[in-house]
C-alpha cells in the first residue's frame, strides 16, 4: 500500500465515493446487440474489471440517437427501452463494490450513413479527413433537439443507477466538433469564435445538470490538443475547461486527438508512455475540480508518480485494465510481478474495427463468460513441446487446471520467436510479456526442459496423455527464380546475429515485420532498401504502427519502394517490377528475405498416432501473431 500511497488514497467525484484513483475509460467493445442494447457479455466483461477493484468503471461511449452512433455494435440509450439491460449491467457492478459511470455521445462527422441509417450531421459540411463523408450542417433547431436527446439520455443514466454520467466532448465526436475551428466553421451564435464554439458544449452541461440535479456526479471529457493544424491546443482548452468548471461539471476527464490524429489517440509502443500527462497537468493548472490523466499509462508506478507530482487526481489506465483487469488488486497486494503487461501494440483496437474487443496478451478478454479456469476432476499428463508465447500459455492453464505438464523447448530458454520481436526500436515492451509468462511457470509446477530438440523416442517411454505440439514457425522463401544463388537471410538471422551484415542492405517484404526490421537495421547505421508488392508498407499493422512506422523510416533515409514485385534475384541483386517496368536492384551487401513464414511443424507425424490426444496450436499451425497463439494455447488446456 504505501509503495503506492497516492494512488490507493481515496478519492471523490462529486458525490461519489472512490476506493483508489484508478479509472478505467470508456473504450468501445462492439458487443452491443445490433438494436444497441447492453448484454450478458458486457456484464461478464465489466463485472471483472469490478473485481479487479478499479476504482471506478466508464461504460463505453453510448450513442444518445440512432443517428449519432459510431459504428453498427455501439450501445445506445435512445430510448427507455434500454434502461432494464443498463440497470442489470450497473446492479451487477454495485454488486461487487463497484462504480459505474455511463458516457453519452453523439458521433456527428464521425461516422457513416450506412451505420446510423440517416446522414450524417456536423456543425459544418466539413467531411471527416478520415471517413470522407459529406454531413449535413445542422440548422439550430436540430442543434436543439440534439441537446434535448443528450438530456433524455443522462435522464436515462439516472434511472439505471449508475453513479455519475460522462459526456463525450472529445476525439472529434459532434461536441468536440462545436468546439474546434478545425471542424466548426459556423457564423451563428454556434460559430465563428472561440465563445461561440464553446455554446453547444455548455448547453449541453448546462441541461444535463438541471436534468439530473446538483447531486448527481457528471464528467465531461476533453481532447485537449487535437494534434492537428488548425484545432484546439492546449491554450484554447484551458478556457473551454473554466468554462465547463462554471457550468456545473464535477471532473473533466483529459484526453487528446480526432480521428485525423488517431495515429496517436490510442499511443502504441512508438509514443511515450504518459504522453498526455502534460495535458491534464496544464488544465489542472486553471481548474479547482478532478483531472483525470490519460495516455499509455500501462503501470501503477507510473500511475502513482504522476499523482504524487501533482500532475492529476485520477488516472485513466485503459488498455492495461483490458490486458489485466486486476491490476488495480495486484498493485495494492504488492503483486506486482503477476500484472499482465499491456504491450501497447494496440490489437484490441485493430480487434474493433474488424470485430468485437480482444487483447493480445491476454485471451479472456471479451470470452469472461465462456473461460472458466476450473480444476480438472480428471488430471492427465500433459507434454507441451515448444515453449513460445502458445506453448507458454498452454502450459500455464494446464497446470493451473491441475494437469502435470512438461514443457520442452529446445532453445536454452523460453519466448520463441517473440523474443525476437521485441529486439525492434522501442519494441521492448514486448519482453515484459514473455518475462511475465516465466514468472507464471516458475511459480507453478511446470517441469521445464530447454536446450534440446524434442526426441520422440521419449514418447514410447512414458506415455503421456496429452501432447500439444507449439513448435512455431519458420522461414518462408518463395520459389522466386535465382533465390537460391543469393545467399539470401531471413529475419531471424538478421536479429539474432546482426554483426556479421554488410551495409547496404536489402529487404524484400515489406509488411510490418519487413517494415521492422529496416527500423532495426537503419537504427544501427545501415543503408536499408526496402520493397513491397502492396501500395504502403506494414499494412498488416495497426493504422498507428503504420503511421510511426513511415515517419520513423523516412526520417532515417531508408529507401521505400512499393507497387514493386521481385521476379528474378541474382548473388547480390534482385530484378523487379513497378508501374514503370522492369529495373535491376544492385550492390547489396545482403539481401534480406522478409515474406512470412511457414509453419514449423514437421514433428506432427511421427507424433500424431503416439498419443491418444494430440493437439497442433499456435504458428506450428499456421503463422499469425500473439493474439492468436496465446488464444489457441488457452483454448486448448480448457479441453483437455
Amino acid at each position: 500500500m504505501k509503495r503506492f500511497e497516492a494512488l490507493f488514497s481515496p478519492f471523490r467525484i462529486g458525490n461519489v465515493e472512490l476506493k483508489n484513483r484508478i479509472v478505467m475509460p470508456s473504450m468501445a467493445t462492439h458487443f452491443a446487440d445490433l438494436d444497441g442494447s447492453v448484454n450478458d457479455r458486457h456484464i461478464a466483461y465489466y463485472v471483472e474489471r469490478a473485481r479487479g477493484e478499479v476504482g471506478y468503471i466508464t461504460f463505453e461511449h453510448t450513442g444518445i440517437l440512432r443517428q449519432g452512433r459510431a459504428f453498427p455494435n455501439m450501445a445506445l440509450i435512445d430510448s427507455d427501452q434500454h434502461i432494464p439491460p443498463f440497470k442489470k449491467l450497473v446492479e451487477a457492478i454495485h454488486q461487487k463494490g463497484g462504480r459505474i459511470v455511463i458516457q453519452i455521445n453523439h458521433a456527428g462527422r464521425q461516422t457513416s450513413s450506412s451505420f446510423t441509417g440517416s446522414p450524417i450531421v456536423a456543425p459544418s459540411a466539413i467531411p471527416c479527413p478520415v471517413r470522407k463523408e459529406m454531413p449535413q450542417a445542422l440548422s439550430i433547431e436540430e442543434i436543439q433537439k440534439i441537446i434535448e436527446a443528450f438530456r433524455e439520455a443522462a435522464q436515462r443514466v439516472q434511472s439505471t443507477g449508475a453513479d455519475g454520467v460522462e459526456i463525450h466532448m472529445a476525439h472529434g465526436y459532434l461536441i468536440n466538433q462545436f468546439l474546434s475551428p478545425f471542424s466548426n466553421q459556423r457564423t451563428d451564435e454556434y460559430g465563428g469564435n472561440a465563445e461561440r464554439r464553446m455554446r453547444m458544449a455548455m448547453e449541453v452541461l448546462r441541461t444535463v445538470r438541471n436534468q439530473v440535479g446538483p447531486d448527481f456526479t457528471v464528467l465531461c471529457r476533453l481532447s485537449a490538443d487535437e494534434y492537428v493544424e488548425g484545432g484546439l491546443k492546449l491554450e484554447d482548452t484551458k478556457e473551454i475547461a473554466k468554462a465547463l468548471e462554471r457550468s456545473g461539471a464535477d471532473a473533466l476527464h483529459i484526453s487528446a486527438c480526432v480521428a485525423a490524429s488517431g495515429y496517436l489517440n490510442h499511443p502504441p509502443y512508438y509514443a511515450e508512455e504518459g504522453v498526455f500527462v502534460h495535458l491534464a497537468q496544464g488544465i489542472k493548472s486553471v481548474v479547482s475540480i478532478p483531472v483525470i490523466a490519460v495516455g499509455r499509462i500501462r503501470t501503477p508506478e507510473l500511475a502513482n508518480q504522476i499523482l504524487k507530482e501533482n500532475k492529476a487526481d485520477l488516472i485513466s489506465m485503459g488498455r492495461a485494465l483490458i490486458a489485466d483487469p486486476h491490476l488495480p488488486m495486484k498493485a495494492l497486494q504488492g503483486k506486482t510481478d503477476e500484472i499482465i503487461p499491456c504491450i501497447s501494440c494496440n490489437r484490441c483496437i485493430q480487434s474493433i474495427r474488424k470485430g468485437a474487443l480482444q487483447c493480445a496478451v491476454n485471451p479472456e478478454t471479451g470470452r469472461e463468460g465462456i473461460f472458466k479456469l476450473k480444476k480438472t476432476d480428471h488430471p492427465k499428463e500433459v507434454w507441451i513441446i515448444g515453449g513460445g508465447p502458445a506453448g507458454m500459455k498452454a502450459a500455464q492453464i494446464a497446470s493451473f487446471r491441475g494437469h502435470q505438464v512438461a514443457l520442452y523447448e529446445e532453445q536454452e530458454r523460453l519466448g520463441g520467436r517473440f523474443l525476437l520481436a521485441a529486439i525492434p526500436p522501442k519494441k521492448q515492451v514486448l519482453k515484459e510479456f514473455i518475462d511475465y509468462l516465466i514468472r507464471q511457470l516458475e511459480n507453478l509446477p511446470v517441469k521445464t526442459v530447454l536446450g534440446k530438440p524434442f526426441d520422440t523416442a521419449l514418447l514410447e517411454k512414458e506415455r503421456p496423455d496429452v501432447v500439444i505440439l507449439a513448435t512455431g514457425a519458420k522461414p518462408f522463401f518463395p520459389p522466386i527464380d535465382g533465390i537460391g544463388d543469393t545467399q539470401a537471410i531471413s529475419v531471424e538471422e538478421v536479429l539474432s546475429d546482426p554483426i556479421h551484415l554488410g551495409n547496404k542492405i536489402l529487404i524484400v517484404g515489406g509488411g510490418g515485420i519487413g517494415a521492422e526490421v529496416a527500423d532495426y537495421l537503419s537504427e544501427n547505421g545501415k543503408e536499408v532498401t526496402l520493397i513491397e508488392m502492396r501500395e504502403g508498407i506494414a499494412l498488416d499493422l495497426v493504422g498507428h504502427l503504420q503511421h510511426f512506422l513511415n515517419t520513423r523510416l523516412k526520417a532515417k533515409g531508408v529507401q521505400i519502394l512499393t507497387s514493386t514485385k521481385a521476379i528474378r534475384f541474382e548473388k547480390k541483386a534482385l530484378w523487379t517490377e513497378d508501374t514503370q517496368g522492369i529495373k535491376k536492384l544492385e550492390g547489396f551487401d545482403n539481401i534480406v528475405m522478409a515474406l512470412g513464414s511457414t509453419p514449423n511443424n514437421k514433428l506432427v507425424d511421427s507424433i500424431k498416432d503416439k498419443v491418444s490426444e494430440f493437439h497442433v496450436i499456435g504458428d506450428a499451425s499456421k503463422p499469425r501473431e500473439v493474439m492468436e497463439a496465446l488464444l489457441e494455447g488457452e483454448e486448448t488446456a480448457l479441453k483437455i
